[in-house]
């Protein structure tokens, strides 16, 4: 599998472990007026998957605590995990970057792997990683596929 977009950010020191993943799912006003905001979430998207990859001990005899839940911030690089998404049997090739389109199909099998617009929008150019499964619909067949979105 290929890895992920790496990013460093701050998380809370109880949940800095490596391997541990987490979901994005918005980010909260208090998070905006922080001070720390450009170097803790800013930079992660909502509705994402992270997995921490490395904790980096600063050794700051106050370490900053957050807004949000009062815990000590530790800064981590976390890699964002790949997104499942249904993609044209026609447009799959392996390994290859195209831009997503969402589909616009009438099939309940296939709609339950559309991401929504939060965790994927249309237009944005995604790495095509591998195959996960297929979905023949009426209006046509479907790759069900990791990709890594590269916004």
């Amino acid at each position: 599998m290929s890895e992920g977009k790496r990013i460093m950010t701050l998380i809370g020191r109880e949940q800095a472990v490596v391997g541990k993943t987490f979901r994005l799912y918005s980010i909260p006003d208090e998070c905006r007026r922080c001070r720390l905001f450009n170097i803790c979430v800013a930079k992660l998207k909502p509705g994402r998957v992270y997995r921490i990859v490395e904790v980096r001990h600063v050794g700051l005899p106050q370490p900053d605590k957050c807004l949000l839940t009062g815990e000590d911030m530790v800064p981590v690089v976390v890699e964002e995990l790949p997104i499942i998404a249904p993609i044209p049997i026609n447009s799959f090739i392996e390994g290859i970057t195209i831009t997503y389109t969402r589909p616009r199909v009438d099939c309940d099998e296939l709609r339950r792997y559309i991401p929504s617009d939060q965790v994927l929008k249309d237009g944005v150019k995604v790495r095509l990683l591998r195959e996960v499964g297929r979905v023949r619909c009426k209006d046509g067949n479907y790759v069900i596929a990791e990709v890594l979105p590269l916004d």
